[in-house]
């Protein structure tokens, strides 16, 4: 059995557990032998905490010999980006010029994940200042996709979706301001959600100043995993109110009543933009699973969609502008600064009163999209208009044009507006996963993990790892 306690979830693994079907120090022993055998191909895992989590392990064990009340994750094995800090280790984000930001103590969600009796096992790559949509940087290196290695594994939580997507652990920890949870999910065949603004509490003492007040607003964190239950269980665990984070919140971190079927609004398209045809049918396949299952079905209009996409990278783009680009030049990769150059050079200036008025506007769009879901509590679109992009899209510098900039516009709808949403696997194309975005209102994650239940249960993928990454192969 222990051969194969990698492939387990997180439920079913913490349920083991506690019904003395394996201990913890076993299911962490399969999981560093799979750590052993895939990460040296895929580059997910940079800082492996290997000799403390056999020691955390053992000490879970202890505390189930004695008795002692556990958690819902106790035992289960999880990764935690590098960009969030974990006591006693460095919060590189990815700069080596960072590796002596030494974290005193855990980040918010890494301390409610323990209490859950989760165990950090490494720190997952991103790329450099965790900016962009791909995973690579002059510290680590590259993070490959599982499914082909000539395919973003996404970013900047790619070494985080990866981790998940080989069975390295069953939970990953990853943060999004502009698709960094769901974009990897997408480009690696796993799920992956963006909770509601405020649900997770956000905070590393590490860093040397809080964020610009659009970055504040725009960023989140949560889980990767193999199944919307598993996410489920993983968002319940981290969620929570902190004094070290003041926008979080008090909320209740679960509402009753809210997984039954409803309506459903669907994008496929939107005006000037170009799509792939697998991204509409895979839209519509997930909207077909979910009319079955009894949920109201129907392609309409969204609120000032391409408005919201549009002003969140006017407001996002323009505090790269001010506060980041000098360090991601420093700092970055070639292929990240030629894509920050590109949505910079996609992006027009503005002053402050254009900011000022920028997040007024927020404001009145939020306002609709809230009313707008009162009558359609899931939205459902493409994660993006285009199929994972290859790895080497920005190794050469790109005129990033409007329409380019459009193609990623669902995924960064929801961070201008606060809302939940997730990445869910629809299947494969050409070998390579493919998948969809559903949307909820304001602290309404249940609703698409219950929608997300039922497109997963008519889709089943390999683990993919064999033979392309068997032990041993080369990042080359």
């Amino acid at each position: 059995m222990s051969d194969n306690i990698w492939r387990w979830g997180a439920r079913e693994t913490a349920a083991a557990i506690r019904e003395k079907k394996v201990s913890c120090s076993e299911v962490m022993e399969s999981c560093l032998a799979r750590i052993a055998q895939v990460n040296p191909a895929v580059n997910a895992v940079v800082d492996l905490m290997e000799e403390q989590a056999r020691s955390d392990a053992r000490r879970a064990d202890a505390a189930l010999m004695r008795g002692e009340e556990t958690g819902a994750l106790h035992g289960v094995p999880v990764t935690i980006k590098v960009n969030i800090d974990v006591a006693g280790r460095a919060t590189t984000n990815g700069v080596a010029a960072f590796a002596n930001r030494i974290a005193t103590e855990d980040s918010p969600l890494v301390h409610k994940w323990r209490a859950a009796g989760a165990i950090v096992v490494g720190r997952t790559n991103t790329p450099a200042l965790s900016f962009g949509l791909f995973t690579n940087n002059k510290l680590y290196g590259r993070t490959l996709n599982p499914w082909d290695k000539t395919v973003s594994p996404g970013g900047s939580s790619g070494g985080a979706a990866v981790s998940v997507a080989t069975g390295m652990v069953p939970l990953a920890h990853g943060n999004d301001s502009g698709g960094s949870i769901r974009y990897p999910a997408y480009c690696c065949g796993i799920s992956g959600i963006r909770p509601t603004f405020g649900r997770v509490a956000h905070f590393s003492g590490t860093s040397p100043a809080d964020l610009p007040i659009m970055s504040q607003l725009a960023v989140v964190n949560g889980p990767f995993a193999r199944s919307a239950g598993d996410l489920r269980t993983a968002l319940w665990a981290m969620s929570g109110h902190d004094p070290r984070d003041p926008w979080s919140v008090h909320e209740p971190v679960s509402r009753a009543g809210a997984s039954s079927p409803c309506k459903v609004a669907v994008l496929t398209e939107l005006p000037g933009v170009e799509k792939d045809a697998e991204v509409v049918t895979a839209v519509r396949q997930a909207a077909s699973w979910l009319q079955k299952a009894g949920y109201e079905v129907e392609e309409v209009a969204l609120p000032r969609f391409a408005e919201a996409s549009a002003l969140r990278d006017r407001l996002l783009i323009h505090e790269i502008r001010q506060h980041m680009l000098d360090q991601i030049e420093a700092h970055a990769p070639p292929e990240e600064i030629n894509e920050a150059h590109a949505l910079l050079a996609a992006t027009p200036h503005i002053d402050f009163e254009q900011f000022r008025e920028g997040l007024a506007r927020r404001t009145t769009i939020i306002r609709e999209w809230l009313l707008f879901m009162e009558t359609y509590p899931i939205v459902l679109t493409p994660t993006a208009w285009r199929k994972p992009q290859p790895a080497d899209f920005y190794d050469r510098p790109v005129a990033l044009t409007e329409e380019m900039v459009l193609e990623l516009s669902p995924l960064h709808v929801p961070p201008l507006l606060g809302l939940p949403s997730m990445a869910v696997p629809t299947g494969l194309v050409d070998g390579v996963p493919m998948g969809v975005q559903l949307m909820a209102s304001q602290f309404e994650e249940e609703r698409l993990l219950a929608a997300a239940e039922t497109i997963e249960r008519h889709v089943v993928l390999p683990t993919p790892v064999d033979p392309q990454f068997a032990a041993g192969s080369s990042l080359s």
